[in-house]
């Protein structure tokens, strides 16, 4: 017989939402899951569907949101 379950930890992290969002209530809350194959992570804030996204993914939302923020300060 082949066994192809395993347990697995994952890495996660917590915190009140508020932190970083004042339109944020005051319960809200945001947690990062990484991936068990370490690829990319899942987001979830308060009651909203998970979202999931691969590290490329991830770098290039920060990097265009960024640039958004920034201007042509951000661009090489």
């Amino acid at each position: 017989m082949v066994r192809t379950m395993k347990i697995e930890n994952r890495k996660s992290i917590h915190d009140n939402l508020r932190k970083y969002d004042i339109l944020a209530q005051e319960d809200d809350f945001i947690e990062i899951t990484e991936w068990t194959n370490s690829e990319g992570i899942d987001i979830t804030i308060g009651s909203r569907p998970v979202i999931s996204l691969t590290y490329g993914e991830l770098e290039a939302i920060n990097y265009l949101s960024k640039t958004l923020e920034y201007g042509d300060k951000c661009i090489e």
